[in-house]
């Protein structure tokens, strides 16, 4: 139902989401057919599935958002971090990553020449934010059993994931 809502307004997308559900899922390669049965693919657990049985089968295929509050890993040990961890289907931790991550970025600020209202505005793009993300839990190795992380310091944003993309 999200991916339905999330991809409404797009008219490129209008054909597919007249699809059953059923045939949606297989369209996206979210599920597959093995002797005349439908059964879930990786991509679809991953994408669309329960976060009960993600936490269950694939517990390391998570997101940890980490925030350091110095320019160094861990400088003071009384001070270590700030951790949030995001385990659930990628349609439903993508778009509250972004807006997580997006939270923390400074922003500037703009007042248009005949306005009175300033605009704040991100010294990182959302749409940056948003494509390492993606990048970072589509480009992951899912046989390894280890987070994709985003480490947020005083000065930068890491992110590491596991495997190293092939592009």
């Amino acid at each position: 139902a999200e991916y339905r809502r999330l991809r409404a307004d797009d008219a490129t997308a209008t054909e597919l989401l007249s699809y059953s559900d059923e045939d949606l899922l297989y369209a996206l390669g979210a599920t597959t057919r093995v002797d005349q049965r439908t059964v879930l693919t990786l991509a679809g657990l991953v994408l669309f599935g329960k976060t009960l049985v993600l936490r269950r089968h694939l517990p390391m295929i998570r997101v940890d958002y980490i925030r350091v509050e110095g320019r160094d890993w861990v400088p003071d040990p009384e001070l270590r971090y700030q951790a949030v961890e995001k385990l659930g289907p990628l349609v439903l931790i993508i778009p509250s990553l972004v807006s997580q991550v997006m939270e923390d970025i400074p922003k500037a600020f703009t007042l248009a020449e005949d306005g009175i209202h300033r605009k704040d505005v991100p010294l990182v793009p959302r749409n940056v934010i948003r494509e390492a993300i993606v990048n970072a839990v589509m480009h992951r190795n899912y046989h390894r059993h280890s987070p994709v992380q985003i480490i947020r310091y005083a000065n930068r944003i890491e992110i590491r994931n596991a495997g190293y993309s092939l592009k």
